[in-house]
């Protein structure tokens, strides 16, 4: 299976079913349930070249298994799969950034890890996120940023399954403090 881009067709049909129109598409027939959810992924995402068919991604995608079509009494529901969730899940990761506030609370945010060798490469996945989110690297496994951003780090932690082995912290004072004010601009 090749991998899906969330600008594709397909990948705007999973991030919109992701996002919770599955849920609201509950309609009484299949014909139906494609045109509202045609018409809920135009609106909210657009199409690429306005295909005729639309019932074709559905078809594709459900082949792949990445969506299911439930009937429950005379309504059909349109929602992902387990395999459908991952394809969000790294369409959320890849788009994972943090956003600076207008105003900082002088309190440094540390992200240690000690991660076994036998998961290098989730490792080695997270401090090129790190790196990627702005944060700075006091050593190997500790990484400091200005603002709040526990959230995100723990989602890539888990995105990754090594949440247990990264801890977080909330420092007021530091070593290197004005080398640190200085490269965040603070």
């Amino acid at each position: 299976m090749r991998l899906i881009d969330q600008e594709s067709n397909s990948g705007k049909i999973i991030r919109a079913l992701g996002y919770g129109m599955g849920i609201s598409v509950a309609l009484s027939n299949r014909g139906t349930s494609y045109k509202m959810t045609k018409m809920l992924v135009k609106e909210i995402f657009g199409l690429n070249k306005k295909p005729e068919n639309y019932s074709r991604y559905f078809s594709k995608l459900r082949k792949q298994k990445l969506l299911y079509i439930k009937k429950i009494g005379g309504d059909h529901i349109v929602s992902l799969t387990e395999r459908g969730e991952e394809i969000l899940l790294r369409f959320n990761y890849e788009n994972l950034e943090i956003k600076e506030r207008k105003i900082w609370d002088r309190n440094f945010r540390m992200v240690i890890f000690d991660i076994p060798e036998t998961k290098r490469n989730a490792r080695d996945s997270l401090r090129e996120k790190m790196k990627e989110l702005g944060l700075v690297k006091f050593n190997d496994s500790v990484w400091v940023y200005p603002y709040p951003c526990q959230k995100e780090i723990d989602f890539v932690a888990n995105y990754w399954k090594i949440g247990k082995y990264v801890h977080f912290a909330l420092v007021r004072d530091i070593t290197n403090k004005d080398y640190l004010e200085k490269y965040f601009n603070l």
